[in-house]
């Protein structure tokens, strides 16, 4: 047996997750298995599942089902998103390698090739204006390279997931009506592929300034617009100068498109309380306030 904590909820998946002596003899199986050169295991940010460096590889092992939740939709969409964006040129890690191994738990796994570089959102906030103004053009010109459909990823039910959103309770009753009652007339076609998590943590800046797509987990067959959110609020930060170059002169319709992914979008709900809270604000009570503050940081030079 390689792995021997014991998973049986998800709290124990979150007590081991990031542990090296816990994961190095199933990554050394592994590495020897698909015939990747072994170096001893490096931590790398902390996500959902177990994600090491492993000299030239990142190795991501993904939660076993005892954990609770079954890995299977999310080894296969982000195995299958992670390919088909590399075909169509978008700039992310090569996957060396991918399988299952059977030992105590029965463990998915995808190797990619490790891609150095500085995660997007500390390097945007130490970046000259010059350089973040490259940096968002580049964004622009990802993203329709990016957003096109594709059949690799199966089609969801994405209204009825937003319907049953736990993460709905958040907001308040008032708001979360109206939430609930856009989401019902929003346009759902055509859907493409999107990446679903385009944060700072997801983008890696080389030295030259170009950027590294990593970790496809929450990618969708959604509208282009589901993208914004993280987009909008995690990569940019509520930059106002950010914003206003990434909309290029739509920012009305950027505001519309934004208030349609918080209410699609599995973490809109989050979205929308932080806002709120670098907004000093309690929380939002109708989607009216929020389009006022989606507003006022395209009037702002920063992000609140």
């Amino acid at each position: 047996m390689l792995f021997t904590e014991s998973i049986q909820s998800w709290r124990d998946w979150g007590r081991v997750f990031q542990s090296i002596p816990a994961f190095t003899p199933l990554a050394r199986e592994i590495c020897r298995w698909e015939g990747l050169p072994w170096a001893e295991l490096t931590p790398l940010t902390p996500g959902t599942n177990g994600v090491f460096r492993c000299g030239e590889a990142v190795l991501k092992i993904f939660f076993p089902k005892e954990s609770g939740l079954d890995p299977a939709l999310d080894f296969s969409t982000e195995l299958a998103a992670a390919q088909q964006a590399a075909s169509w040129g978008v700039p992310t890690p090569p996957v060396l390698a991918h399988g299952c191994l059977q030992d105590k738990y029965r463990f998915y796994y995808i190797a990619t090739r490790y891609s150095p570089g500085k995660e997007a959102g500390p390097w945007l906030r130490d970046a000259a204006p010059a350089q973040q103004a490259a940096f968002v053009e580049r964004l622009r010109q990802l993203l329709p390279q990016l957003h096109r459909p594709t059949q690799a990823l199966p089609r969801r039910d994405l209204r009825q997931e937003a319907r049953v959103n736990f993460r709905l309770e958040k907001l308040a009753p008032s708001l979360r009506e109206e939430v609930l009652a856009r989401l019902e007339g929003l346009p759902l076609e055509p859907a493409v592929l999107t990446h679903g998590d385009l944060t700072g943590e997801n983008l890696l800046v080389q030295e030259d300034g170009s950027f590294v797509v990593i970790d496809w987990a929450d990618a969708h067959l959604a509208p282009a617009w589901y993208e914004l959110g993280p987009l909008a609020f995690e990569l940019l930060a509520g930059e106002g100068r950010l914003w206003r170059q990434l909309a290029a002169g739509a920012e009305e319709l950027f505001v519309e498109r934004l208030l349609d992914c918080l209410c699609l979008h599995d973490f809109g709900p989050d979205f929308l309380t932080n806002l709120a809270h670098r907004q000093g604000r309690a929380g939002f009570q109708s989607l009216g306030e929020v389009a006022e503050c989606l507003r006022s940081q395209f009037a702002s030079g920063g992000g609140g």
